[in-house]
């Protein structure tokens, strides 16, 4: 079964962990956003992604707010811990927990599947690419103003890379791309 590629927050702090899991992330054709040491640089990223890998226990922190972030966008996610699954709330009731070490792999096959069965099958790709673009503009930004500034601003780059015949690939992939470099490069000049 193919699956349509990714972007996949990853929130895990022993590096050679995080390290592994990126490197298999990307073999699978997926895109990793960090990985990140802390939940609160990482939380800041939820509404760039469509996915996400979460290491229960970061530094002395939960990931519990970061896959509280998550449920509210309805972004799906895993949990990855070396300790027991049961020091996972029950308000994560449906959300699968492996046990390191772990493969990426079955990590990323549920994450494809619970994306796929959110995904709306019958909306046009661009216009979902679009909508998508929106809904995580306004989840990174203060205002639905300066997310939509995000927006405009990732489009038109679009649409020059399209006139200068410089766009390639799924244009869903690029179109996403576009925002969060955007928003990374210059998301604090959307603010005004």
């Amino acid at each position: 079964m193919t699956f349509d590629p990714l972007h996949i927050l990853v929130v895990e702090d022993d590096f050679f962990v995080a390290d592994k899991l990126s490197r298999e992330i990307r073999a699978g054709g997926d895109t990793v956003v960090g990985p990140f040491a802390d939940v609160h640089d990482a939380i800041h990223r939820v509404g760039l992604v469509q996915a996400a890998i979460l290491d229960v226990r970061v530094q002395d922190e939960s990931s519990f707010q970061v896959a509280d972030s998550l449920n509210h966008h309805g972004i799906p996610f895993v949990f990855l811990t070396g300790y027991d699954p049961q020091a996972v709330p029950v308000r994560f009731p449906r959300r699968h927990v492996y046990t390191k070490p772990s493969h990426a792999a079955p990590l990323l096959h549920d994450l494809h599947q619970q994306h796929r069965a959110l995904a709306p099958h019958e909306i046009d790709s661009v216009q979902a690419a679009v909508l998508e673009m929106i809904r995580r503009s306004r989840a990174v930004m203060p205002d639905e103003a300066s997310a939509d500034r995000l927006v405009e601003a990732a489009l038109l780059r679009a649409i020059a890379e399209t006139t200068e015949r410089r766009m390639e690939g799924d244009v869903r992939t690029r179109l996403l791309d576009l925002l969060e470099d955007e928003y990374s490069q210059r998301g604090k000049l959307h603010l005004q």
